[in-house]
């Protein structure tokens, strides 16, 4: 015994070493999946920031690239519209000094009203004749700008376009010409209208984005960042370089290169990664040509700061000009430098728990082994003491055995409990069926008595109405059982699609028949061109004959009792509503209105089943039946119905062999004669 005891205590040992040596394990090899972790978290969220940086580049160069068209395409209109202005084209044919004194008038108005830089026009030979800067030291009248690529483009039949700084002005700006034609056909000049930029410039400036704009000849022309203006992307050609240069087209500047020391410009859509080295103020606010002078050398320049930019562009066609934006790599890097320290943290937490897990498992198996042991130690003492607990156990059994028969007796009496309820309420039922049935039988045994008396005379007309009168009582007689039938289970119905209207007027028609004193005013309403829906006629019929019977029972008996139905289109659905102006229903009756054998009239009038099996059939067609009080007295129930799935998609079609009319309302028999 002493032994067993002893071995028993080792064992426990033994596994509380091996649980230890495997959680500091299990902690060592998650610190070292540390680095992997936070390299692969990393290069994910890399990954998807470049993706989104890329995507919401792309949407920042569409909006600057639509201010840019559309700052360009506001003085579009003038140079096209000016070319065919009387006074242009008289001044364009006879060149007459007091014409062209009153369009330099007229042309400076013009150009202060509509914002336009300068607007001029030049004759065929490329001579401007009238200016609206006719009055300054810097006038263009009787300069010849022939060598302008937007003249030449006029001369051709074009709209011109062009970027260049002002030969006169030495102002950069956007020139629009038009050709002049006094004749329609022969070249007479050009109308050209230059335009700033600078409040683009401005907005773009404040919006703190490094945007920039490049020509054809890959000058950037357009900037948020003034150093960047009039520098170059690449080296321009030796053999162009002097052209450019004695175009003025970039004025006095001389055409740097950008400060770019690492990657390349973007080609096409996609997203590049460039180094820019930063360009001093002092050197960027100065001109030009002082700005050449006054530059450090270039083995000075690796000394300034640089940024790292991740470049997208754009093109615009029609200008030949490409547009960049450059977002600043250190949002990129300081990103996925958060997104590695959190999952760096992520890991050495997640290695903690398992550690603490660890650690309380092992606690757990010393207190389970412990416990064990313990167990075992008391059951020991417990086999000694036994004689007395096990006959106390079998007595206990036995009291249970008992309790448990006890038990089965209760269930037995309580289930024949319910079977005798269900045999009183079907009995209560059997009653309230043959009261129904009874008036028809003694109805059909006297039609069937007259018509055979009406035989033997040979009145044959008479007797063939008394048997379809025995006709319809037995027709009345299956739908009082079928009543019980539809309770007791779910009928087998072929649903079809069926016209609401058609069939709402044959329940009227039915409860006009039987003369009820509450039906004696009937309105119905109902919107044109109703659409179908899925229900059995006959079923439907019952539904809204029910619904109608109770509406009477419950309208006052004088001549002010009134039903109200209407047939509405919705959506998805039709809606019924039937209206009284009766007592209405207690709140306290609404929840369990439709619960089966629940009624409110008084024993023997009515076995409770009416809107129980109503509510049965609507259900069966997919719809919904509900009810409520109206807030000036009265109830209402709203019936909604499912349209046909296929004449629904078609309804014009299957009401096109209907008249289609306005909302229609129909009075019954009696209304029409009280009126």
């Amino acid at each position: 015994m002493v032994d067993d005891r002893k071995n028993e205590w080792v064992e426990m040992l033994r596994t509380s070493v091996s649980v230890k040596r495997t959680s500091r394990a299990v902690l060592c090899i998650l610190l070292l999946l540390l680095p992997v972790t936070v390299w692969t978290v990393t290069e994910f969220w890399r990954e998807t920031r470049l993706v989104d940086i890329a995507q919401d580049g792309r949407n920042k160069l569409e909006l600057y690239r639509s201010n840019l068209q559309g700052a360009i395409k506001e003085h579009e209109y003038l140079p096209i519209t000016l070319a065919s202005d009387n006074r242009i084209l008289n001044l364009a044919t006879f060149a007459d000094p007091a014409n062209a004194a009153q369009v330099n008038v007229y042309l400076e108005k013009l150009a202060a009203d509509s914002g336009a830089s300068d607007i001029y026009f030049m004759d065929r030979d490329g001579t401007t004749i009238a200016a609206s800067n006719w009055n300054s030291d810097a006038s263009f009248i009787g300069r010849n700008f022939s060598f302008r690529p937007y003249f030449q483009q006029a001369r051709r039949g074009e709209t011109g376009h062009y970027f260049a700084f002002g030969i006169t002005s030495n102002v950069p700006g956007y020139y629009i010409s038009h050709p002049v034609r006094s004749d329609g056909v022969t070249f007479d000049g050009a109308m050209v209208v230059k335009t700033h930029l600078d409040t683009l410039l401005q907005r773009w400036t404040k919006g703190g984005e490094s945007v920039l704009v490049t020509d054809e000849n890959g000058v950037v022309i357009i900037s948020a960042r003034p150093e960047w203006r009039f520098r170059t992307l690449e080296d321009l050609p030796a053999k162009n370089r002097p052209r450019i240069i004695a175009s003025r087209k970039y004025g006095d500047s001389p055409l740097e290169l950008m400060p770019l020391t690492d990657g390349q410009w973007p080609k096409g859509d996609e997203l590049s990664v460039l180094t820019l080295s930063t360009i001093p103020k002092d050197l960027s606010d100065m001109p030009p040509a002082e700005r050449a002078e006054k530059a450090e050398p270039s083995s000075t320049k690796t000394n300034l700061g640089k940024t790292t930019y991740l470049a997208t562009s754009s093109s615009l066609p029609k200008q030949g000009w490409r547009m960049f934006l450059l977002t600043d790599k250190s949002v990129l890097d300081r990103s996925t430098l958060s997104a590695g320290l959190m999952a760096g943290a992520a890991h050495v937490i997640f290695a903690g728990l398992v550690f603490i897990i660890l650690q309380r498992r092992r606690t757990m198996l010393e207190q389970l082994e412990i416990r064990d042991w313990s167990q075992r130690e008391l059951e020991r003492q417990v086999r000694l003491r036994t004689a007395d607990l096990m006959s106390t156990n079998l007595r206990l059994a036995q009291e249970i055995n008992e309790r448990s028969r006890t038990e089965d007796a209760l269930r037995s009496a309580q289930t024949e409990l319910v079977q005798t309820s269900k045999l009183a309420a079907l009995g209560q039922m059997s009653a309230g069926i043959a009261h129904e049935i009874n008036q028809p039988l003694t109805a059909i045994r006297s039609y069937a008595e007259n018509a055979l008396k009406f035989i033997s005379r040979g009145n044959s007309d008479t007797a063939n109405r008394n048997l379809q009168r025995i006709s319809e009582l037995t027709d009345r007689m299956g739908r009082i059982t079928s009543n019980l039938k539809t309770f007791a289970r779910r009928p087998e119905q072929d649903n079809q699609p069926v016209d609401v209207h058609e069939q709402m007027q044959k329940a009227i028609d039915l409860i006009l028949e039987t003369g009820r004193t509450g039906a004696s005013n009937i309105v119905l309403s109902y919107a044109p061109d109703l659409k179908p829906v899925i229900a059995e006629p006959n079923q439907l019929i019952q539904v809204f004959t029910n619904i109608l019977n109770n509406a009477a029972d419950a309208c006052p008996s004088d001549e002010d009792a009134k039903i109200e139905v209407h047939i509405t289109k919705g959506d998805d659905r039709l809606l019924v509503s039937i209206k009284d102006n009766g007592h209405g229903i207690l709140p306290e009756n609404l929840p369990k209105l439709f619960d089966p054998f629940f009624t409110t009239k008084p024993f023997g009038d009515g076995l409770g089943l009416g809107l129980s099996i109503c509510y049965g059939i609507i259900r069966s067609f997919g719809g919904t039946i509900r009810a409520k009080n109206r807030p000036n007295g009265g109830a209402s129930f709203i019936i909604e119905l499912r349209y046909d799935a296929v004449t629904a998609d078609s309804g014009d079609n299957w009401h096109s062999t209907q008249n289609a009319s306005t909302d229609k309302q129909i009075e019954t028999p009696h209304q029409s004669e009280s009126s």
